[in-house]
């Protein structure tokens, strides 16, 4: 299905809006009122030299709908990269669309340009159709570990 959208590499001067996306996704996640990110955050940690994120982004008319923000873990055990996805978010009114999907097959593809062995993710553990479309791509739900978390502030 053609969603009608150009899929991506965000770039500077996307920040405010790819901001805009993320404060969308900690309403739904239920941490906006711990969110702090700015969009000179955004700037410094993902488009300066060393970048320590990489966003893909779903756009329409110069829009953006959708992103999804991944980090690369340098190696583990097999001395290859982790690619990490930090977050995925679709505008409500833009799903069914095919651009998860979409945005999944590019950071696929990112993966297996840097060589990486494996790409993992959380999800919510009542967010059951965020688990569907995961294991629709075929994605498994690992159960041998949990997630563990230490405040530090």
């Amino acid at each position: 299905m053609n969603s009608g959208v150009n899929i991506r590499h965000a770039k500077e001067s996307d920040c405010r809006q790819l901001l805009l996306l993320m404060k969308k996704l900690a309403i739904f996640e239920g941490y906006i009122d711990d969110f702090t990110v700015t969009e000179e955050d955004l700037i410094n940690y993902g488009f300066q030299e060393n970048p320590s994120y990489t966003a893909i982004i779903a756009e329409t008319s110069q829009q953006l709908v959708a992103y999804l923000v991944y980090y690369l873990i340098p190696f583990t055990y097999d001395l290859r990269a982790t690619l990490f996805i930090k977050e995925l978010w679709v505008n409500e009114q833009y799903r069914g669309k095919n651009i998860g999907s979409q945005l999944m097959q590019a950071t696929i593809a990112d993966a297996k340009k840097q060589q990486c062995g494996r790409i993992k993710w959380d999800v919510l553990a009542d967010n059951n159709a965020a688990q569907k479309f995961y294991q629709q791509l075929g994605a498994y739900h690992d159960k041998r570990w949990q997630g563990y978390i230490l405040k530090l502030s």
